[in-house]
Order: C-alpha cells, then structure tokens, then sequence
C-alpha cells in the first residue's frame, strides 16, 4: 500500500510540463525585443511549433504566460540570495544581494522586463487568484528574507531605528530606478565608464544610502 510521500508524475503529466517549458521558452526568446508586449499567442505558438490552441490549454491568456516567467526568474533570483546571505555580515550580505539582483536584471533582460510589467497593479488585479495567491506567496518571501537583515543592521546601530519597511522602499526604488536609466539608455547613465561601473557607483550609494540616514535622525 502507498505509504504517502511525492507520487511519481505519469507521462502525460511529464510531457504536459515539457510542453509547457517549451511554451515559456518560445515566449522568452520573443520577448527579447523592446515591442516584446506586442507578442500575441499565435507568434508564440508558431515560435514553439504547436498550434495556438495548444498554448490555450497551457495558459489562459498570454497575462498568465508573464506570470509563470515572472515566478520562476524570482524563484531562481531568491536562491541565489539565501546563498549569498550565508555566514556574512549585515552590510557584505546587502552588497552580495545588490549586484546579484543587478547581475540578474542585466543578464536576463526579457524575463526582467516580464518581471516589471508584473508588478503592476493593473496586472495583479486580473491575475486568476491561484496566480494573485502565488505572487503573494513570493511578496512575503522576500519581506521574510530581507527584514530580519535590515533589522540587525537597526540593531547593530548601522541603519537609522526606522521601520525596516521604509529601507526596503528606498532600496527597491534606487534599484528599479537604475534599471529603468539601463534599458532606457539615459544619458546620465552613459556618462559612467561602463555598465559594469556604473552598477558599482549604484550599489556603492545604495549602501551609503542606508549608512547616511543614521547621520540625519
């Protein structure tokens, strides 16, 4: 008798998430170009080589394709900040977690911009609720993660006795900000070196960003 634990998947079950997959790359490698929200299903479905009503029994609508894009480019992006955040102090593990997030965003360019869209309202809104719950679930994830270190960082006297949610809106906002210059190509951006540079000067005020505030409470 079963003894409960993980069912092995069937191979329908294995071939529909194949298929799937093969969906979500198709839609990523159309979504490169800077019209990538102009993509309608039907260019996705002849990019995967099936038939457009296949796509339908995968994703609802081309909204739901954003999300599962969106979730598993955070999925992996948190990974890589539980890694980092091992064993460090509070500053080095804010700096490991700045540039990784940059290095992600840069080296992922489609799934970074799916991932900004989805964080509209708007977009939130029309979100099946498993989705909406799923987006919600990741949302607290990350508070669960990044609090606890802008708390000790409180703590230990090096950030201003605030509300941790006040650090996160002006970290999230100098990041999502610098972004934006990239893909933009602001000309202020441009008067740095290179991205690489620039990247440092960003991350180098977002730390003394945090460091500062204490000298003016």
């Amino acid at each position: 008798m079963p003894t409960g634990g993980t069912e092995t998947p069937t191979k329908k079950q294995i071939e529909f998430k194949r298929r799937e997959e093969e969906i979500l790359k198709a839609a990523l490698s159309l979504f490169q170009g800077p019209c990538w929200e102009q993509i309608t299903v039907e260019q996705i479905s002849k990019k995967a080589e099936i038939g457009k009503g296949t796509v339908y029994k995968h994703f609802t609508c081309k909204e739901e394709i954003y999300a599962n894009i969106t979730i598993a480019f955070t999925q992996r992006l948190f990974e890589a900040f539980y890694e980092a955040a091992k064993n460090r102090e509070v500053l080095d593990i804010l700096k490991q977690i700045i540039r990784l997030g940059f290095q992600y965003f840069l080296n992922h360019p489609a799934e970074a911009r799916v991932s900004f869209y989805c964080k509209r309202e708007d977009f939130r809104d029309r979100l099946h609720p498993e989705l909406g719950a799923r987006f919600d679930a990741l949302d607290n994830e990350f508070e669960a993660f990044i609090s606890p270190i802008l708390q000790r960082g409180v703590e230990e006297g090096l950030f201003p006795n605030v509300p941790v949610e006040h650090l996160m809106m002006g970290l999230a906002a100098t990041f999502d900000g610098a972004i934006a210059m990239i893909w933009n190509g602001d000309t202020s951006y441009r008067q740095a070196e290179n991205q690489e540079a620039y990247v440092d000067i960003i991350s180098t005020y977002m730390l003394a960003g945090l460091v500062g505030l204490k000298k003016g409470t």
